[in-house]
Order: C-alpha cells, then sequence, then structure tokens
C-alpha cells in the first residue's frame, strides 16, 4: 500500500503544475537521466505538499525530492535544511553523467535573497549554506549549466595524467551595495567536494571592471536576468551580463587551468590555482535599454548566445515574443513573433533560441 501511495505521488507531482486554479504557491521540475531515472523535485509548504510528518509544521515551507528508476525502485526526501518559513522558487535541475550527481538549485526568501544548491551524490543529500555575498543582499533569476573540461596533473612519478573535470557554473544578478552579476563555481568530479564551498566572484571584477554603478534610467529587464550557455565542446562557458560600472552589456568566455600541476606537492602553485577561472572579454556593445521596464515576470529575459559570441535577448510583452541581437556595435532593431493558438509562447522561444545559438 505504501509503495501504491509512493509511486502515486510521483507521477501526480509530474502533472501538478498543468492544474489549474492552484490557490497556493507550488513549484515543480523534473529531470530523466540517460539511465531512465526520473527525478522529480518540488517546493511549497508542508501541508499543500502533502507532506504527513508530524515533526514538520504543516504551514512550513520545504523541497520534496522524489526518484522513480528503470527498475522500479522508488525514492523519497526532504532536501535537508529545506524546512523553514521562508518560501523557495526558481527550481531548476541539472545531472551530471560523469560523476552521477543531482543538482537543484533555487532561490530562499529569507530576510536576504540568497541562491542555494543542493546535491545528491552516492545516495547523499547535501545543502550548501548560503552563497557568499556583499552585505544586505537579494539574489534574483540565477541560471547553472555543467561543462565538462580537458585537464592533467603529475601523478607520484612525475607522469602526467590526463582526466576530465566536471565543473558546476551558476551566474545571477544580486542587487546588494551594488548591482551586478556573480558567479560561483563547484567541481564536481573532486574527491569529497562540498557544495558549501562553491568559488564566488564578481563577474565585472574578472574583467577589469567594478566598483559604482549607474542605473540612469536603465530597465530592469535589461539587467537583472543574465545568462550562461555551454561553449561547444571545449569546457569552457559563456556569460551574458549587464556591467553597469561600465554601462556595457558583455560576453565573457569561462575556463580554468588545464594544467593542474601536481596535487601531491602542497607547495605546487598550479595546483592551488586550479580553481581561478581565466576570462576573457568576446563581446561587448551598449546596455540592451530597449527591454521593457517591467518584462513578463512568468518567463522573463532569456538569452541565447551564437558562435561569434553575440547575444540575442528575447522577452515577451503580451501576445508577441521580442527579440534583438547585438550587432557590432550597436543591438538589431527589435523584432516579434506573434503568440497565438498556431505559434506558442514555447514554440516561439525555441525558434528564437535556435537562430540566436546558430549565428
Amino acid at each position: 500500500m505504501r509503495r501504491q501511495q509512493f509511486l502515486a505521488r510521483l507521477l501526480a507531482a509530474v502533472a501538478f503544475a498543468a492544474l489549474p486554479g492552484l490557490a497556493f504557491a507550488l513549484e515543480e521540475q523534473s529531470l530523466l537521466t540517460t539511465a531512465g531515472t526520473l527525478h522529480v523535485v518540488r517546493t511549497g509548504r508542508a501541508v499543500d505538499l502533502g507532506v504527513d510528518d508530524a515533526s514538520i509544521p504543516a504551514r512550513s515551507n520545504l523541497i520534496e525530492w522524489t526518484s522513480r528508476a528503470q527498475d522500479g525502485t522508488l525514492s523519497m526526501a526532504i532536501i535537508p535544511n529545506t524546512v523553514s518559513l521562508n518560501e523557495k522558487h526558481g527550481l531548476q535541475l541539472a545531472f551530471d553523467d560523469q560523476t552521477q550527481t543531482l543538482l537543484v538549485l533555487w532561490i530562499d526568501e529569507g530576510g536576504y535573497w540568497q541562491v542555494r544548491v543542493g546535491a545528491l551524490h552516492d545516495g547523499v543529500w547535501t545543502n550548501s549554506g548560503l552563497i557568499p555575498s556583499q552585505g544586505i543582499s537579494r539574489a534574483y533569476n540565477p541560471r547553472m549549466a555543467i561543462t565538462h573540461q580537458a585537464v592533467t596533473h603529475l601523478d607520484e612519478q612525475d607522469q602526467p595524467v590526463a582526466r576530465t573535470s566536471s565543473i558546476l557554473s551558476i551566474i545571477w544578478w544580486e542587487e546588494a551595495l551594488v548591482g551586478q552579476a556573480r558567479l560561483a563555481n563547484l567541481f564536481l568530479d573532486e574527491a569529497n567536494f562540498d557544495t558549501a564551498s562553491l568559488a564566488t566572484s564578481d563577474l565585472p571584477a574578472l574583467v577589469g571592471s567594478g566598483g559604482d554603478v549607474s542605473y540612469d534610467g536603465i530597465p530592469a529587464g535589461a539587467y537583472m536576468y543574465p545568462g550562461l550557455q555551454a561553449d561547444g565542446l571545449s569546457g569552457a562557458v559563456m556569460a551574458s551580463f549587464a556591467d553597469l560600472h561600465d554601462q556595457k552589456h558583455k560576453v565573457v568566455n569561462i575556463r580554468f587551468p588545464a594544467d593542474q600541476g601536481k596535487p601531491s606537492d602542497p607547495a605546487d602553485v598550479n595546483w592551488k590555482r586550479r580553481h581561478i577561472p581565466i576570462v576573457g572579454v568576446a563581446t561587448e556593445g551598449p546596455v540592451a535599454r530597449m527591454i521593457p521596464t517591467l518584462a513578463d515576470t512568468r518567463e522573463g529575459v532569456r538569452t541565447a548566445i551564437g558562435s561569434g559570441y553575440r547575444p540575442t535577448l528575447s522577452w515577451r510583452e503580451g501576445d508577441t515574443l521580442k527579440f534583438s541581437r547585438l550587432d557590432g556595435a550597436e543591438w538589431a532593431p527589435v523584432r516579434s513573433i506573434t503568440v497565438d493558438d498556431a505559434m506558442t509562447y514555447d514554440r516561439a522561444l525555441a525558434l528564437v533560441t535556435s537562430m540566436g545559438e546558430r549565428n
């Protein structure tokens, strides 16, 4: 009976977002691994999620994980340290095949709004402490990507050993003493990795900028939605963001040292520097002031980066999906696709994203 009830909850979770007229704030995301395991995470109040646990107050917010493997094995857990009065939103899921690690990303709305990341590895969940930030802050619109970079290190006999590093990258916009895009990285292939040890950087500072910022009438949609995308098969990532100090929209290429030195030598400089990002500006232009001040809150602003490192930004206004690409030193005229029964928003977004990534 318990197995049947659990399976019913798992299947219900997959379809939950399609139910109309929900009076409470629930979010759900699903992911299917190459091995055929279905993972589902949901966030909301315990009473609304149907959590029956006397130790959890009914109105507490939490994140629930369920999975079903190909052999029918069912698993369920409340992600550790997520039970609180703080609302959680912006759920995202990713899975790294190389390390067999499931990752969950979300925003925790407490006194501060902070990015948190949980990881399921070897059957054990870990949940990061708050990613460090400067002063009183609020984080918005995180995105994550997993990339794989070829690296080498020296063994005890000083012979080179080649391997592939699994790197989790997270980007988000943060309003604190200054408003800026921030970056965090975690190396999933390293022994005993800890989600609390994400290395965090200010993106403007990584390209020699940073400092006082000016909003100068810039619409929020132009800067609050930084983008992140894998850079082909190189193992690098591309980040797209507005630098409000330089008043520029920038696309940067981010990678890490391929020569990791000798891990067994505590004085080896290359090993100590292996987590320091190597960042170069690939494209820059004016801030995208053509984006409306109030972008649609359901979809926000999306970024697609092409082979020439030219970003295409898209956003929804009413019954149209609008987009513009950075061509040279200026943004191209805003163009649009009408959204209707024949052209859904998801289809229009897929077309714009495909176009932006091709060019």
